[in-house]
Formats: C-alpha cells, sequence, structure tokens
C-alpha cells in the first residue's frame, strides 16, 4: 500500500486498483463538534420539556414549534457529520472496463460506475483559494463537497471532499496515469 497523505492511500492490485480516502478530521475538532453537539442537544431538550410538560411558554407556541424544526434539522446535519468524520471514507476502485467511486460509512453507500472508456477527464474543481464557497467548502463543520471532478459523458461527478490542492494534484496524476495504461491496454 502507498501512501499520498494521512488521508489518502492506494494499491495496485493485479487485476485491479484502489484508492481509499478518509474523512477523519484533527482530533480537537472533532471534540469541538462533540461538545457543540451535546450543548445543542441539551438546549433543544429544555426547550422541548418546557414546550411540553410545563405551562411556561403557553403563548409562544408557535415560536418553539419552529425552533424545535429548526433544531432537529441542524442536530441532523451536525450528527450526519460526526458520523462521516469518525467513519467515512470515499472508496475508488478501477479495474479493467470501469470507474467506480463510493462514498461510505460503515461499510454502506451508493457506489457511482462508469465506464472507464467514457472518462474524459478528471481535474481539480476551479474554486479560488479565498473565495467564500471554497473557505465554506473546507469547514470542518460540514461534510463538503468533492475537491476533484470526473468528467463522464458530459456528466460531472466530484469526489475528495476537502482534499488538499497538493494531494489532490497527487491523486490526479495517479488515477489519471492508471486510467491511460487500462486504456492503452484495451
Amino acid at each position: 500500500m502507498k501512501w499520498i497523505s494521512s488521508r489518502v492511500s492506494y494499491e495496485d492490485q493485479k487485476d485491479f486498483f484502489t484508492m481509499v480516502i478518509s474523512s477523519k478530521t484533527d482530533h480537537w475538532k472533532m471534540t469541538v463538534m462533540l461538545v457543540w453537539l451535546l450543548i445543542w442537544l441539551t438546549c433543544g431538550l429544555v426547550v422541548f420539556y418546557f414546550l411540553f410538560f410545563t405551562q411556561e411558554l403557553v403563548g409562544q407556541k408557535i415560536y418553539f414549534y419552529t425552533f424545535l424544526a429548526f433544531w432537529t434539522y441542524f442536530l441532523y446535519k451536525v450528527s450526519r457529520v460526526l458520523i462521516w468524520r469518525k467513519f467515512g471514507i470515499e472508496f475508488i476502485k478501477i479495474d479493467e472496463d470501469r470507474f467506480s467511486i463510493k462514498k461510505s460509512i460503515w461499510g454502506y453507500g451508493k457506489a457511482r460506475v462508469f465506464m472507464t472508456n467514457n472518462l474524459k477527464k478528471i481535474k481539480l474543481a476551479p474554486l479560488e483559494e479565498k473565495s467564500f464557497s471554497k473557505v465554506f467548502n473546507d469547514s470542518f463543520w460540514i461534510v463538503g463537497q468533492g475537491t476533484i471532478i470526473v468528467n463522464a459523458l458530459d456528466k460531472e461527478y466530484n469526489f475528495g471532499s476537502q482534499i488538499s490542492k497538493e494531494d489532490g494534484t497527487k491523486i490526479i496524476k495517479v488515477l489519471n496515469s492508471k486510467i491511460q495504461k487500462i486504456k492503452s491496454a484495451s
């Protein structure tokens, strides 16, 4: 197994090629998100208790029902990010005729499969370094879109969530060389 960075590894087998991109982040970031989640959970449970088990919020029910709707949405989003950061991987497999990308949590996830001959280009997403979209995409509290784009049959698919530009360039180089090798053999 060869490593591009601490999050990206690949292995060239006899009949296929695999690459794994881990979603793990720094320990302190995970701790901050977990603390935020616990505080958020506590706030929501307190509002839930006062709304349904006391008479304190009788005149303000509509406001607090709306609050609980938003609270539930953000609870879901942060829980999803925590699970992704802890257990998520992106798995890329290339064999003689297929290129597949799977975003996986605990082994579950749907793979996107492309015919290798239909792949046109693998490139970095054109985000400016100091643009809002780049900063937001690289934030640790969201899953983020991929920073590498696969172009197949005029459709684009992103993968490589929150990969640095340097690592992205190395990944693209490895994947393009493997795809060219497969295309030239067939």
